[in-house]
């Protein structure tokens, strides 16, 4: 999935901020998660992969160094 695609499946513009875009993949996987009356695993999935389009995951090296206090 491009950039380009991965924004206009979260309905924001290319200028958005990672706050911008983690708040409007919540709304978007609260609405089309499996469980919820909208459910629809396609578009959850979707959801999912523009999400790690736009912000990668943090690196193992950081999650490691963070230990228990990242939780």
């Amino acid at each position: 999935m491009t950039r380009h695609e991965a924004v206009m499946t979260l309905g924001l513009n290319m200028t958005a901020r990672e706050d911008d875009i983690r708040s409007a993949w919540r709304s978007k996987a609260k609405f089309y998660h499996p469980d919820s009356p909208y459910g629809n695993m396609n578009a959850f999935i979707k959801c999912k992969q523009a999400f790690e389009t736009l912000v990668p995951p943090a690196p193992q090296a950081i999650r490691v160094r963070a230990g228990a206090r990242a939780f």
